[in-house]
């Protein structure tokens, strides 16, 4: 067991911890994560080729697909994308539609590359003896560690073509087509579906690049129509 207080102080392992137990006030916590973390060699804040995120299609979405211009606030991305579409994976709510963007970030943008703080063994061996000195628990890091691959990202602004994929839930008749009258003494879709792939019809499903760019480009346009309909839409904006 390596400590590290020196490199891993009190302050950041609890500005960490804040950070990985909510995305509740971030903008304070990420200011928090600046000031304790500012020490750290430069490797601690990597810049990754690309980075993910998920956002679930709201209003305010809309008017930005509507617009190209969705600004996002300081938050974690994700570098890996099977992790980005994983975090759909419990949630069965099929009314929502969600949308995974692509990132490519410049050096300015990154605040804390947390793949790199849980690479090195001495962080969660200075986390337990710091909670033991201080009869803590840090509870944020006990529960994610590194399995979000998470870095923070100072904030932006998304377009429509940082759109990589659209999420949504599959029923029956979206794959196989119903023709005719249903027998009352059929199957059901549900019983039926587990029978040809041993899924059930609410499977989540995410689309290709392509697929997603063409459904973004078509809710813009459906966006812009609503907004001009409300009288909500100058005509000089771009389209």
């Amino acid at each position: 067991m390596v400590v590290n207080s020196d490199l891993f102080t009190d302050a950041l392992i609890q500005a960490i911890d804040d950070w990985q137990s909510g995305p509740r006030d971030k903008q304070a916590k990420a200011q928090a994560l600046k000031s304790t973390s500012s020490h750290l060699p430069q490797s601690y804040r990597n810049v990754p080729d690309c980075a993910y995120r998920q956002l679930r299609v709201n209003a305010k979405l809309g008017v930005g697909m509507a617009t190209n211009a969705m600004p996002d606030a300081v938050s974690s991305w994700t570098t890996s994308l099977q992790v980005a579409k994983r975090f759909r994976e419990h949630d069965l709510d099929c009314e929502k539609v969600m949308m995974i963007f692509a990132r490519h970030p410049l050096p300015a943008d990154v605040i804390l590359n947390l793949n790199s703080v849980y690479a090195n063994p001495d962080f969660m061996d200075t986390v337990k003896a710091a909670e033991t000195r201080l009869k803590c628990e840090f509870k944020g890091i006990a529960r994610w560690q590194n399995t979000q691959q998470e870095i923070i990202l100072e904030e932006t602004i998304v377009g429509k073509d940082d759109i990589i994929s659209i999420g949504a839930f599959r029923q029956l008749s979206d794959v196989v087509p119903t023709i005719g009258e249903r027998d009352p003494n059929a199957p059901s879709e549900d019983e039926i579906y587990r029978e040809l792939i041993g899924k059930p019809t609410d499977e989540h499903f995410w689309t290709s690049p392509e697929s997603a760019a063409e459904g973004a480009r078509k809710a813009a346009q459906k966006c812009r129509a609503f907004l001009k309909r409300k009288r909500l839409w100058p005509e000089d904006l771009p389209k």
